[in-house]
């Protein structure tokens, strides 16, 4: 139903008093307040992330392409010109399997990682920059 409006002020109290703490943080730690809340939603575990796996793992390959062709053991697969999606599936796969307990985490972090070291760009460096 319909909250009412003490309800409301008691939550808009709070979450001021949540930002605070958050925002501490943030001063105290050199993170941004995005890396916060994602950690400690994750802690928590109430993460509900939009983060998607599957395409930072596409620029993880290609980053680590013979590292990560030489994971599947197939010697013409390794020395493929195009990675087909059948290829990049399988890659993943093996991926997945190769760090059962963090392999998110290590996507997560090659992910924060390319962000900071590409530095500002402009929505259009940024669509370039994913179409490579």
């Amino acid at each position: 139903g319909r909250r009412t409006d003490e309800v409301n002020v008691l939550l808009e109290e709070n979450f001021k008093a949540i930002d605070g703490i958050f925002n501490d943080l943030v001063a105290k730690t050199g993170l941004p307040l995005q890396q916060v809340s994602h950690a400690y939603h994750k802690a928590r575990g109430r993460i509900h992330s939009a983060f998607n796996h599957w395409n930072t793992y596409g620029h993880y390959l290609k980053v680590n392409r013979k590292q990560e062709l030489r994971r599947l053991g197939n010697i013409e697969v390794a020395d493929a010109a195009q990675i087909t999606p059948a290829i990049r599936a399988e890659c993943y796969k093996a991926f997945r399997a190769a760090f059962l307990d963090s392999w998110q985490e290590i996507l997560e972090t090659f992910e924060q990682v390319e962000v900071r070291s590409v530095g500002p760009q402009t929505v259009s460096q940024r669509t370039q920059e994913f179409s490579k």
